[in-house]
Protein backbone atom coordinates (compact mmCIF):
# COMPACT_ATOMS: atom_id res chain seq x y z
CA UNK A 1 0.00 0.00 0.00
CA UNK A 2 1.28 3.60 -0.80
CA UNK A 3 1.59 6.16 1.33
CA UNK A 4 1.55 9.74 0.46
CA UNK A 5 3.09 12.67 1.42
CA UNK A 6 2.12 16.03 1.38
CA UNK A 7 4.34 19.52 1.37
CA UNK A 8 4.00 23.42 1.50
CA UNK A 9 6.80 25.35 1.45
CA UNK A 10 5.77 29.26 2.26
CA UNK A 11 8.75 31.93 1.39
CA UNK A 12 7.16 35.06 3.34
CA UNK A 13 8.13 38.53 3.96
CA UNK A 14 7.07 40.11 7.74
CA UNK A 15 7.21 43.66 7.08
CA UNK A 16 6.48 44.75 10.75
CA UNK A 17 8.84 42.66 12.10
CA UNK A 18 11.67 44.89 14.00
CA UNK A 19 13.08 41.78 15.75
CA UNK A 20 13.68 38.40 16.02
CA UNK A 21 10.64 37.98 18.22
CA UNK A 22 8.25 39.65 16.42
CA UNK A 23 9.44 37.23 13.23
CA UNK A 24 8.95 34.32 15.84
CA UNK A 25 6.09 35.62 16.41
CA UNK A 26 4.47 35.59 13.31
CA UNK A 27 5.61 32.32 12.13
CA UNK A 28 5.11 30.05 15.28
CA UNK A 29 1.01 31.45 15.63
CA UNK A 30 0.52 30.57 11.27
CA UNK A 31 2.77 27.32 12.42
CA UNK A 32 0.33 26.24 15.46
CA UNK A 33 -3.06 27.51 12.94
CA UNK A 34 -2.25 25.21 10.28
CA UNK A 35 -1.29 21.91 12.81
CA UNK A 36 -4.19 22.73 14.71
CA UNK A 37 -6.69 22.91 11.74
CA UNK A 38 -4.55 20.41 9.07
CA UNK A 39 -3.17 18.10 11.55
CA UNK A 40 0.64 18.97 10.17
CA UNK A 41 4.17 19.07 10.75
CA UNK A 42 5.24 22.27 10.16
CA UNK A 43 8.93 23.71 10.65
CA UNK A 44 10.37 27.44 10.77
CA UNK A 45 12.82 26.62 7.85
CA UNK A 46 14.73 30.17 8.26
CA UNK A 47 16.25 32.56 7.45
CA UNK A 48 17.43 32.70 10.76
CA UNK A 49 19.90 36.11 9.81
CA UNK A 50 16.75 38.40 8.77
CA UNK A 51 14.08 39.32 10.86
CA UNK A 52 11.54 40.01 7.82
CA UNK A 53 11.83 37.14 5.95
CA UNK A 54 10.45 33.78 6.78
CA UNK A 55 10.04 30.03 5.15
CA UNK A 56 7.91 27.53 6.72
CA UNK A 57 6.96 23.80 6.00
CA UNK A 58 4.25 21.84 6.54
CA UNK A 59 4.03 18.33 5.39
CA UNK A 60 1.49 15.36 6.07
CA UNK A 61 1.04 11.60 5.10
CA UNK A 62 -1.88 10.22 4.12
CA UNK A 63 -3.02 6.37 2.88
CA UNK A 64 -4.56 8.25 -0.77
CA UNK A 65 -4.00 10.45 -3.40
CA UNK A 66 -6.91 12.49 -2.96
CA UNK A 67 -6.99 13.40 0.42
CA UNK A 68 -3.53 14.37 0.26
CA UNK A 69 -4.38 16.54 -2.51
CA UNK A 70 -7.51 18.16 -1.16
CA UNK A 71 -5.46 18.71 2.56
CA UNK A 72 -2.81 20.49 0.64
CA UNK A 73 -5.24 22.86 -0.94
CA UNK A 74 -6.76 23.29 1.89
CA UNK A 75 -3.98 24.44 3.34
CA UNK A 76 -2.67 26.87 0.24
CA UNK A 77 -6.13 28.22 0.46
CA UNK A 78 -5.96 28.65 4.34
CA UNK A 79 -2.52 30.24 3.87
CA UNK A 80 -4.35 32.70 1.26
CA UNK A 81 -6.54 34.12 3.58
CA UNK A 82 -4.41 34.40 6.58
CA UNK A 83 -1.72 36.48 4.38
CA UNK A 84 -5.26 38.98 3.84
CA UNK A 85 -4.54 39.50 7.62
CA UNK A 86 -2.02 41.05 7.05
CA UNK A 87 0.91 39.78 8.86
CA UNK A 88 2.92 38.53 6.63
CA UNK A 89 2.97 38.97 2.50
CA UNK A 90 3.49 35.70 0.38
CA UNK A 91 6.53 35.85 -2.31
CA UNK A 92 6.18 31.97 -3.28
CA UNK A 93 4.72 28.75 -2.18
CA UNK A 94 5.64 25.55 -3.47
CA UNK A 95 3.77 22.58 -2.91
CA UNK A 96 3.77 18.81 -3.71
CA UNK A 97 2.31 15.39 -2.95
CA UNK A 98 3.88 12.17 -3.58
CA UNK A 99 4.06 8.43 -2.87
CA UNK A 100 6.17 6.80 -0.62
CA UNK A 101 6.97 3.25 -0.39
CA UNK A 102 4.61 0.18 -1.57
CA UNK A 103 4.68 -1.75 1.85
Amino acid sequence: MKQWIGVVNLSAEIPGAASLKDRRQVTRSLSERLKRHFNVSCADLGPGETWNRADIAAVFVSSSYQEAETRKEQCLEFLSKAEDEGEFAILGVKHEVFAYGDF
